[in-house]
């Protein structure tokens, strides 16, 4: 079969595109009637597969089609990044961080009113540290929103707080799922991308806190907030270090595999010293590093399977069609970046996640931003930050609906409390949208680049 024949379709042009809405419209399905998870996406990845198979006019060449997409370098990296940064993850999770960030909190002895901020800095500093937005809410909620509820604070606003600071460790943390596609979708460096991306992150989590604050304190009772905790110490945050080696090491030019490997060995020698957590459950099914990468290979099958589609979408001509049309309506750098944030964001709506809007739109992104030579870390931030930032508002994404799990189990809750009374209080989320539109229409912080760069 030659390299770059077309693959025809039975239904015309938009034969291609059917497997593709059968996936989004499916998976946008099951989020909203409560079966979303990445399990199921995979299955619905899988028939939009088999739907273009029968699609396709020539059958005896599917294959090697969609193989293309395996071949592709940038899924290597993703695949070896995500599994590495599992890792990382579980020996942070795993040591008691949580519980000891949570203790430093109940220590303080501080304010009711100052509970939203102490849930917003929370799940900063967790979704930083282990590089998950659903892992700090699902972390946090449980604690935090029924204390919240019963000390008189607005549960929405409590609910706003938390999921505004996971989605600030998912947009910022180097071992994030968004931050690795968003750098190698761009063809960017993961440690470039993070410090570029920094101010608009800070800027947005300033004022959030700032917000946080004022209308806890005009809610709150006055009294201290006692957060009971078992089983807790302060020993687990020495690996707050981990994630400051990491910036570190990629700041002097290392690259990602390298850098999470190191910090691994460093984790795992870290939690047997300090006995957070034993020798002999390290190297377990049960201990971090196996359940490390066996929990991000859900993950990494649902990417193999979307980058097939997408094999299989662009050996047909059509993301060619789509990309050019686009292409029209961009006449200048900031009608370009602003395509791009209407592709962030109607993305992440339609597939429910900003993970994975940005690995299926991602290549869109770099070709409208390299036409134009703006800088490929610009494009990288405006994909993660509008699409972190939307996800966190959607009623059908996770963030929201961890939330919303916790609500329903408050004893005498309002029944009809509903991602409504979340919306207004998603600081953060709603901060990112607001300083990237901005930034577009105003040209900051635009950068190009140089011919030979591209």
């Amino acid at each position: 079969m030659e390299e770059n024949k077309k693959c025809e379709f039975y239904g015309g042009s938009f034969g291609p595109w059917i497997p593709v809405i059968f996936m989004i419209a499916g998976m946008v399905a099951a989020t909203v009637t409560g079966n979303g998870g990445l399990q199921r996406f995979c299955i619905i990845s899988f028939i939009a597969l088999a739907i273009g198979f029968f699609l396709t006019k020539n059958k005896k060449d599917f294959g090697q089609l969609s193989l293309k997409g395996l071949r592709n370098p940038m899924l290597g990296t993703i695949i070896m990044a995500f599994v590495m940064a599992g890792i990382l993850s579980q020996l942070l999770r795993q040591s008691g961080l949580i519980n000891s960030l949570i203790l430093v909190v109940s220590t303080l002895d501080l304010n009711v009113g100052f509970l939203p901020f102490v849930g917003f800095i929370v799940c900063m500093l967790i979704s930083t540290s282990c590089g998950t937005s659903t892992g700090a809410i699902a972390a946090v909620a449980p604690v935090l929103v029924p204390l919240a509820h019963s000390l008189g604070i607005d549960v929405g606003l409590m609910c706003g707080a938390i999921i505004s600071g996971s989605i600030f460790g998912d947009n910022i943390a180097p071992i994030s799922d968004t931050t690795i596609s968003s750098a190698l979708t761009q063809e960017a460096k993961i440690g470039d991308v993070v410090r570029t991306r920094l101010p608009y992150a800070v800027i947005s989590a300033v004022i959030s806190a700032i917000l946080f604050i004022v209308l806890g304190l005009r809610m709150g009772s006055g009294d201290a907030a006692h957060i009971a905790l078992t089983d807790a110490s302060f020993k687990p945050l020495i690996l707050l270090v981990l994630p400051l080696i990491m910036v570190f090491m990629m700041r002097k030019g290392w690259d990602l595999t390298g850098t999470l490997i190191t910090c691994n060995v460093i984790g795992i020698v870290l939690n047997v010293a300090l006995g957070t957590i034993t020798a002999a459950t390290m190297f377990t099914v049960d201990g971090p590093i196996f359940a490390g990468m066996n929990g991000m290979m859900v993950l990494v099958l649902y990417v193999l399977l979307l980058f097939q589609v997408l094999a299989v979408l662009i050996s047909s001509g059509a993301f060619d069609v789509l990309g050019e049309n686009l292409m029209k309506v961009c006449k200048s750098p900031r009608s370009a970046e602003f395509v791009c944030y209407l592709v962030a964001s109607i993305g992440s709506a339609a597939t429910g996640g900003s993970g994975i809007a940005i690995v299926f739109f991602g290549s869109l992104v770099r070709k409208i931003t390299k036409t134009f030579h703006i800088d490929r870390c610009r494009g990288a931030n405006i994909l993660d930050g509008v699409a972190c930032g939307a996800t966190g508002l959607l009623p059908h994404g996770n963030p929201v609906n961890v939330c919303l799990g916790v609500v329903l189990t408050l004893e005498n809750f309002d029944p009809e409390f509903s991602f409504l009374n979340i919306l207004p209080y998603n600081f953060h989320c709603w901060g990112l949208l607001i300083i990237f539109l901005l930034s577009i229409l105003t040209g900051f912080g635009r950068r190009f680049e140089k011919a030979e760069q591209e």
